[in-house]
Formats: C-alpha cells, structure tokens, sequence
C-alpha cells in the first residue's frame, strides 16, 4: 500500500472530471486497510472512498485523501437445495457478479444485470433497476469503521434501506468502508418480467424475451434481455462520460399524479418500494396515498430529451441521464443540472432531486 500525492482522478470517475486528490492510496486487502488506517495521513485528513466512480461529481479538487476500494474475492458461505448465501467483497465489478449468479443459475440478480459500479455500491445506493430490487436479496454486510478500526456486521434492517437511498448514503455518509456484502439468491428462481417503460419506444422485458428467446424463459434470458434494453436506451460510460441515472424519478400525491396525466396522458407511475409501472386503479396502488412517476417523460415533456448547454447534456434516448462531451468541470455540470431542476419545478410545481453524490 503505497500514499500518492496530487493523484489526479479523471480515469476513476465515469464523467471523466479532471481533479486531483491531495492524497491517494488503493486498498486491495484488509490488511492494506489496516496498514492505511494507522498512517496519520489518513488519520488527519478528511476522505472519501471510491469505487467504480459512477455514481460520484467531482465538483473541485479533493483536499484530503481518496481511498479507492478494490478489494476482489467471493465464495458460499451456505447453500442448501434451495438457496445460496453468497459473499463478496466491495471492490468485485457488480456485473461480473450478477454474470457469475446468472452462469450458476442461482436467482436474484438478473434484472440487476449491466448497472455500472462496483459490489461495495449496491448497499449505499440500494440499487434497483427493471423490477429487481437489490434489498431483496440481501443478508448482511461488514464494514471497516474508520474512526474505530473495528469492524461492524449490517442486517438489513439497520442499513435502512429507501428508494436509491440507504444508512451510508446521508447518516453514516463517510463513517465506514464497506468489506463485503451478503446475498442470499434462489436455485429455483421465479423470473420477473413485469417491468415496462413508455417513452421513445416501449421498453418491456416480456416483448424483448419475444425477441430473443422462446418460453418457458429462465434467468439467463432475463439477464440478456435487461442488458440488451439498457444497451439502446443508456450511454455506456468508456465511450460517453455519464454517471447514469442523475435525477431520482419524483414522489407526489395521487391527486398531484391525476393533474400531471392531463398534460401527459401516458405518464407512468408505481408504488413507493417497488418498480413496476402500474395503473393508478391497480389493486396494490389502491390505497397509496404517493407514488413515484416517470419524471424522465416529465423532462422528455419539457423538451430536455438531448439538449446541450455547452459542454453538457441530456442523452437523446433518456432524459434522466445527464452527459457532457468529456470537456466538462464539475461546476458546469451542476450548473446545468440546476437549470433543469428549475425548469421542472416553474413547470410542474415539483422539486426534482439529483441521485449523485456531489463531492
């Protein structure tokens, strides 16, 4: 484990700002985490830890030190006929992982399937795509706190988990460096299909299945076909800088949502802990007070769908994906997300929140 001075990080975030770290060390065992934490460098500066760098914007440069976690490994823990409790740690690429579920035919993942960023991140972010929810199959994780240096075991119940949201995103924001995750997936997965999106063109599981496969359809076509979906409708990051998703989709009341669909006829919502659109008389939205709504055809409404201000923008196929042309700063970027986020509040009386971690 080696300490850099003045490291620059445009390659190790996926919108490619150009900013320096004050300090930078790469952590690859938990030794080296160790070593790490009794260095005073890393005891008297403030931190930040990294890991694929795809939910993250550099807004200046770092005055403290990076800690990039790249820490690999995973292995069962316990399995039985009819489920896995898989372990793996923080730094393993999320899309190797769910492939290597997927090759297994162990369920859980697949739906997850092609989100960009490292394991250590799903907890933090709780990511959810497709109608796959990652707090569905989680167990438990360890973290190395680094005030401490003890190590402390997670359940779900005391991550916290909320829509894009979770205990290590606002509360302990900063206070702990997560080691490995626990999963526990299925040998006899039920496949879920149920996810579709109006915009450009309909997006649906169940139609590209069609196109792909032939029923009855398993994990693997499922996997294939979220990867194939995402492929045409997102930007991959190693060709245009994008950290994906840059706006939460908006919750609002049930009347708020009747007096959007008068201007947007086909606007889609769903409920609050789940991602499949639904209509609004559907039995499991009866008694919803809020649901979230499709703010990507909000922003699509707005006229936002591949605009540019400059050196940033919107992709032509998402409208809650901001991009920029590489030659972007950190501050061009929040500027034009502030303008959009204007645009949507004077237009639709709704305060549109970001899902990246500014820094």
């Amino acid at each position: 484990m080696q300490i850099q001075k003045n490291y620059n990080l445009s390659k190790l975030n996926t919108f490619g700002i150009n900013v320096d770290a004050k300090f930078f060390a790469e952590i690859e065992t938990e030794e080296e985490l160790r070593e790490l934490f009794s260095d005073p460098i890393f005891k008297e500066n403030k931190k930040f830890f990294l890991g694929g760098g795809s939910n993250i914007l550099f807004t200046k440069d770092f005055d403290g030190i990076v800690v990039k976690i790249s820490m690999l490994g995973k292995k069962i823990i316990e399995e039985n006929e009819k489920t896995v409790l898989l372990e793996a740690s923080s730094g393993e690429n999320w899309h190797d992982l769910v492939t290597y579920t997927v090759d297994k035919n162990w369920g859980g993942l697949e739906n997850l399937a092609f989100i960009p960023g490292t394991v250590g991140a799903a907890p933090v972010q709780n990511i959810a795509a497709y109608g796959g929810n990652f707090s569905d199959v989680f167990e438990s994780l360890l973290a190395f706190n680094v005030d401490t240096g003890k190590i402390k075991k997670f359940n779900k119940e005391e991550c916290k988990f909320g829509y894009r949201d979770s205990i290590f995103k606002k509360e302990l924001k900063g206070k702990y460096i997560i080691l490995s995750v626990r999963i526990r997936l299925v040998k006899n997965p039920r496949i879920e299909t149920s996810y579709y999106q109006i915009g450009i063109a309909r997006d649906s599981i169940k139609d590209e299945l069609q196109k792909i496969s032939k029923p009855p359809y398993g994990i693997k076509d499922v996997y294939q076909a979220v990867i194939n979906i995402r492929q045409r409708k997102l930007p991959d990051p190693a060709k245009i800088p994008t950290v994906g998703s840059f706006f939460l989709n908006s919750i609002i009341s049930r009347e708020k949502y009747q007096e959007l669909k008068k201007q947007v006829p086909e606007l889609q919502c769903y409920p609050l802990d789940q991602l499949h659109y639904k209509n609004l008389e559907d039995p499991e939205l009866q008694n919803e007070n809020f649901v979230k709504v499709a703010t990507g055809r909000l922003l699509q409404e707005l006229g936002w769908l591949g605009k540019w201000i400059g050196n940033v923008g919107v992709h032509d196929r998402h409208a809650l994906i901001v991009v920029t042309n590489g030659k972007a700063t950190g501050s061009e970027v929040v500027n034009f997300a502030e303008i959009i986020k204007k645009s949507y509040y004077d237009h639709f009386g709704i305060k549109l929140e970001t899902e990246v971690n500014f820094i």
